[in-house]
């Protein structure tokens, strides 16, 4: 979708501290192979907030970045797919309360590790419709604590951190244009992330911690074809991209810098990326492998690294990129406008 007078208003991120990688694999909780392929140095690890807690500061952030005023905001989105710190319960509004307030409806996004693009789109949709000007706030925030999550060996080639993202989408005025955003759903193969084990009467029956190791072992060996699913992750990606540079009308060569999923190097679809002439050194892969995979929050929270780093200048356009399981690919394309007052090398 193209889009016109949306703006980013502010952007930031919450994450945890850093945690050595070099500290697992001393004491065994990270196999030295798997390190070797994957290159991460850190995992952001939070000890103490809650998911809606560390969004709520990362919320705060990002509407005084924006100028946001109490009651300021129109709709609020949250993405997560981790437990938020509380069973059969709205975090959403829980960061309405804590944050701008006011009477905006708000809403959860579960379309895991792309929620924050989806949840993008939405916003832009929300405000395009909307006859006066106001701010839609999009939040992610995921925690990969124990019991329930190993974050070292839930899943293999992504190290799982601990973060949350705020994004303030508004009208008339901010520091980079959204261009575009593109969200391609294919469901062929949906069960790589369920499994064949069924269903569980409540969360924690089949114990702790979560696999999804073995749900993909379970799905492949059950007749799941590998190159199949390669082969649809690979075209769906591509088409997302493609549909995002088009609406936006820029070319790959255009893109100044990238921001894909903190998933680890072997993982990552370099061969791709050089056919298109993307390098590495224009991803955020030197910043994310000293993060790890914040779930839906690795684009906002890249993106607010660009920022506040002043990699970025104006001018220069940044695409963001997800893929959340189901599947689900987006892409969102931006255009920087002017240095934020918030840049550690603003002067």
């Amino acid at each position: 979708m193209q889009w016109n007078d949306i703006y980013v208003g502010g952007v930031a991120a919450w994450l945890g501290h850093k945690e050595d990688v070099q500290e697992a694999l001393a004491d065994g909780r990270y196999d030295a192979e798997e390190h070797e392929e994957n290159d991460y140095l850190f995992v952001r690890v939070e000890d103490d907030l809650t998911p809606a807690d560390m969004a709520v500061e990362a919320a705060r952030a990002a509407l005084e970045r924006a100028g946001t005023p109490a009651g300021g905001v129109g709709i609020y989105l949250h993405a997560a797919s981790t437990f938020q710190g509380l069973d059969h319960w709205t975090p959403g509004s829980y960061i309405q309360q804590h944050t701008a307030g006011g009477t905006a409806p708000s809403l959860e996004i579960r379309q895991a590790c792309n929620g924050a693009i989806m949840a993008l789109e939405l916003a832009a949709a929300y405000l395009t419709a909307k006859p006066e000007p106001s701010t839609a706030l999009v939040t992610t925030g995921d925690r990969y604590d124990a019991p329930a999550y190993d974050r070292y060996r839930t899943d293999k080639n992504i190290l799982l951190a601990d973060g949350a993202t705020a994004l303030a989408l508004t009208r008339g005025h901010g520091v980079a244009r959204l261009l575009s955003t593109a969200t391609v759903g294919d469901t062929s193969h949906e069960a790589l992330g369920r499994g064949t084990s069924g269903w569980q009467q409540a969360s924690g029956d089949a114990g702790w911690p979560i696999s999804l190791r073995e749900r993909k072992k379970e799905y492949l060996i059950g007749g799941g074809d590998i190159k199949d699913i390669i082969r649809t992750m690979t075209l769906r990606q591509q088409q997302a991209m493609d549909t995002a540079l088009g609406d936006a009308g820029v070319e790959a060569g255009d893109i100044a810098r990238y921001v894909y999923p903190n998933i680890g190097r072997i993982a990552q679809d370099w061969e791709v990326r050089k056919a298109a002439g993307i390098t590495e050194e224009q991803t955020t892969w030197a910043w994310g492998r000293e993060v790890g995979h914040i779930a839906a929050g690795d684009q906002f929270a890249g993106l607010a690294h660009l920022l506040e780093s002043g990699a970025v200048r104006a001018g220069d356009r940044v695409a963001l990129a997800g893929v959340g399981s189901g599947y689900n690919f987006g892409w969102a394309v931006l255009e920087i406008l002017q240095e934020p007052q918030w840049s550690t090398t603003a002067s």
